[in-house]
């Protein structure tokens, strides 16, 4: 099983940077793993109404409001992580200043964090503007693997069900490394989907080609996605042997675009959390290419962790 991780969760004081924090409760990380729940602070820059500057104490207090809400921030986050049952890591907060997109970046490459949690959405305006775009951010500039959190239906279940979606690259196998090295919530469900990605769809406006063609395309889509998901299966029933309570595992292969496949697989399944990598192959093996992983991430209507090697 896999060591320690560093788990860095970023808050920012509203519901979604609490459902990150519920998130890292709720899971079973590896023993000795420690989770670090940061919330970025960005200073305000000295202003002038007209041409008369802004007196120097307007520029301190604010600041100070500032950081007095981050701390609180901080201390309820560590507080709740407690509450929901988050004894089996070390737990540790801290405030960074600067603006959160690249502070969040910054503070876990200091730290050498393993993981990034971080919600979709967050307050505005005087409490900062974090939004969809702060996730985005982190989840395309990130060296680590980031997860992005959606509140989860079945929360309160502990199971969960894991949609990992993989396509035989170096980071889709990377994924299917970190789905069976980690620990899961007992009685936890792993659908393993690979999508079968065909060259191209004719239309009656193209020229036809012959039908044996595009038999022929789907056949070997088929024989690739079949191999690609059997290594993972037996990866993950191999992992079982660590285990106190055997994963559930199913697979299946789909004829589709890999965003669209993976994402409507999320919902019809009701997943709790898709895994995949950043990268993928392309050309004809197009997968799970960087933008296919932003995509699920930004639609999906569940949790979404994007695997990085």
């Amino acid at each position: 099983m896999k060591q320690a991780m560093k788990v860095l969760v970023a808050v920012d004081g509203s519901q979604y940077g609490l459902a990150a924090v519920d998130e890292a409760a709720r899971m079973p990380w590896p023993q000795g793993s420690e989770i670090k729940i940061i919330t970025a602070i960005e200073m305000p820059t000295p202003v002038t109404v007209g041409t008369l500057p802004m007196p120097d104490n307007y520029y301190a207090e604010w600041e100070k409001a500032l950081e007095d809400q981050a701390t609180a921030n901080t201390t309820n986050a560590v507080a709740r992580f407690n509450e929901k049952g988050g004894t089996h890591a070390i737990a540790s907060a801290q405030a960074v200043k600067g603006d959160p997109k690249t502070a969040i970046i910054e503070e876990a490459e200091k730290w050498g964090a393993d993981l990034i949690i971080v919600g979709t959405h967050g307050y505005n305006a005087f409490e900062r503007f974090w939004l969809g775009s702060v996730s985005r951010y982190v989840a395309s500039h990130a060296h680590c693997s980031v997860q992005i959190v959606r509140h989860r239906k079945n929360a309160g279940t502990g199971a969960m069900k894991i949609l990992l979606a993989v396509d035989g690259s170096a980071c889709g196998d990377k994924a299917v490394e970190e789905i069976a090295e980690r620990p899961w919530p007992a009685g936890s469900e792993v659908c393993v989907l690979s999508a079968i990605h065909l060259p191209m769809t004719p239309t009656p406006e193209t020229w036809a080609l012959p039908d044996s063609y595009y038999a022929h395309s789907e056949k070997i889509g088929r024989q690739h996605a079949e191999e690609v998901t059997g290594e993972a299966v037996a990866r993950l029933k191999e992992s079982n042997a660590a285990r106190e309570v055997p994963l559930t595992i199913t697979s299946k292969a789909i004829v589709g675009h890999a965003e669209e496949t993976i994402i409507s697989t999320a919902k019809e399944w009701e997943a709790d959390l898709v895994v995949l990598g950043s990268h993928g192959y392309r050309g004809f093996r197009k997968f799970l290419l960087g933008s296919v992983s932003q995509a699920v991430a930004s639609h999906a209507p569940c949790s979404v962790e994007i695997v990085r090697e």
